[in-house]
């Protein structure tokens, strides 16, 4: 007796999709499905032609903090190439790593393009650039791999909510719509990261108290790159409680209660 052939034939290169089982489906593919879902041009989506740099110069204290976060964004090739050396054999970390790598070039790119394009100075030069390179070369990592993606993911966390609040106080329109676009990413790279600690504590629960101390013990990756990490809204009460909450829904242990035990 002959039965009809009921499996699902997929072309080897079709993407992942409902005939697939979800436990099959590599974590590379939704967060390269996210990305494809938030992804803007800087050359298409930036409406460089209406910007206007006298309301942009309105409040050049806005003006300073972008130099700044540009100049963070551009170290991503020194600390993410430490990161994506130590995670070599987990493709999931590799494609995280890698698509950070990219849009946080783009987002060092826009923000630059914007300064020039509105004039402020000092300008930023490569041999700036290169300079912050060589300096935290010259000291290497700081910590653990999994200390760092502690740092990683609320450095990014924290990003949104800067580059969001930004956004809300720019007198320039387009600079505000530039900042929505790249609040958005920073929230995707957040996500990114606490997924793959969420793996590491899947694997091993062991590891959640070093996530708590390095969430406990925060420096934003940014101190390695300028003095002061600029904060866009001093004390904003959403962004520490959602930093909080990240930590809690992954630890499964409140960030509180962890520091009362060690007191």
């Amino acid at each position: 007796m002959t039965h009809a052939d009921t499996t699902t034939h997929l072309h080897p290169s079709a993407p992942y999709g409902s005939s697939r089982s979800a436990a099959t489906r590599p974590g590379y593919v939704r967060l390269a499905a996210a990305a494809d879902r938030g992804r803007w041009s800087v050359e298409r989506d930036v409406r460089w032609s209406s910007v206007d740099p006298a309301r942009a110069h309105e409040r050049p204290d806005l003006l300073v903090q972008l130099r700044t976060a540009a100049l963070i964004e551009s170290y991503h090739p020194v600390h993410l190439g430490w990161m994506l050396h130590d995670t070599w054999a987990d493709i999931d970390a590799g494609a995280a790593i890698a698509l950070e790598l990219y849009e946080g070039f783009k987002h060092f790119h826009a923000l630059r393009s914007y300064l020039e394009a509105v004039g402020f100075e000092p300008a930023i030069t490569d041999a700036e650039l290169v300079s912050i390179r060589a300096n935290a070369r010259a000291v290497g990592p700081k910590g653990s791999l999994i200390e760092r993606l502690v740092e990683f993911m609320l450095s990014e966390h924290l990003a949104s909510y800067f580059f969001r609040r930004v956004g809300e106080q720019a007198p320039d329109p387009v600079l505000a719509e530039l900042l929505a676009f790249i609040a958005a990413d920073e929230v995707r790279h957040a996500q990114a990261a606490s997924d793959l600690l969420a793996a590491r504590i899947a694997s091993d629960p062991g590891i959640v108290p070093t996530v708590l101390d390095a969430a406990a013990h925060f420096h934003h990756f940014g101190e390695q790159v300028v003095p002061d990490v600029p904060v866009a809204l001093p004390g904003d009460p959403l962004a520490i409680r959602s930093f909080t909450r990240r930590i809690e829904r992954l630890c499964g242990v409140r960030l509180v209660d962890h520091l009362k035990r060690q007191l």
